[in-house]
């Protein structure tokens, strides 16, 4: 099988998870990983694992996790968390359908990733692409009719949009550098971030006009809209030990500013309990907060590995 390059992404926080590694099982020992009694003060130790993501149904009733590349589910705020697939099943980054019922993610199998679907009460799962590249960081069209993904099937990653009935696929973008993390505003307007010789931008893609939105030299990643649209909460890492959100107001000039500090933010995408309440994991769980400067509150418990 012909090898492809690895999701940029996926190949930074590798990087870091080769000086984190010894940090991270301090962490699990002493049970960092429940986010019981952390506050906003990063203690020493302390550090997110690299597949950590969330996703919230469109009630806002349950939490999707993908932790130590399985797939859970739980009820927001704590309950028990269920596991999704069977024990050895390497999975990330799930997605809601707009209605509730589904869930879109990338499986890993063969080599490189898939997308699936999984319904949530039956169980049941069907594969949606199955290629010698790799389809990542799939997220549902406002519709719910095609899925939206990353994929390095053109040569280098571009966002691809796949219709899940007719099997149609389009390719969205074609820009020079490495496409990730795509989000879909309920207005069909696209963001999501590129990297392109160390410099990481994020790009809004509306109507067929692509516009640039934010550039820096370090990483911006996973970029998520506000329902209603207008701002933007993203990741951004200006060094390798420091990772926080950041938000980014779009008005007639983009303006990009510090949300969190204190803490070590996963470079995954927020989910949006309203417009002006978000899930995002840090610190090896999972928090909501408000976007004003209100203290975090614990979301639920990253579940134990077995």
């Amino acid at each position: 099988m012909t090898r492809h390059p690895e999701h940029p992404a996926r190949r930074y926080r590798w990087k870091l998870r080769l000086m984190q590694l010894d940090l991270w099982f301090l962490a699990t020992a002493v049970g960092l990983l429940s986010g019981e009694g952390a506050g906003n003060e990063v203690t020493a130790g302390e550090t997110a694992p690299a597949d950590l993501t969330v996703a919230l149904s469109p009630d806002s009733q349950l939490l999707a996790m993908s932790s130590d590349s399985r797939l859970w589910i739980m009820p927001l705020g704590g309950g028990t968390a269920e596991p999704l697939l069977p024990a050895g099943t390497i999975a990330r980054n799930p997605s809601f359908s707009p209605d509730g019922t589904v869930l879109v993610y990338q499986g890993r199998s063969s080599g490189q990733w898939d997308l699936w679907l999984l319904e949530i009460a039956g169980g049941a799962v069907r594969q949606l692409t199955d290629t010698d590249y790799n389809e990542v960081e799939p997220v549902f069209w406002p519709d719910g009719l095609s899925v939206l993904f990353a994929s390095d099937r053109a040569g280098s990653y571009d966002l691809w949009e796949l219709h899940l009935s007719s099997g149609a696929l389009r390719r969205r973008t074609g820009r020079s550098g490495r496409a990730s993390s795509p989000s879909v505003s309920s207005q069909g307007d696209i963001v999501y971030a590129n990297e392109r010789e160390g410099r990481w931008s994020i790009y809004l893609l509306r109507t067929g006009v692509t516009t640039l939105l934010a550039s820096r030299s370090y990483p911006l990643r996973a970029p998520s809209w506000r329902p209603g649209g207008g701002l933007v909460v993203l990741n951004e890492q200006p060094t390798p030990t420091q990772s926080n959100l950041a938000m980014l107001l779009l008005d007639s000039r983009p303006l990009l500013k510090k949300l969190t500090a204190g803490e070590r933010v996963a470079a995954a995408p927020t989910a949006w309990l309203s417009s002006g309440e978000f899930v995002y994991s840090a610190d090896g769980g999972a928090w909501r907060r408000p976007l004003g400067s209100a203290p975090r509150q614990p979301a639920g418990a990253v579940p134990a590995a077995p």
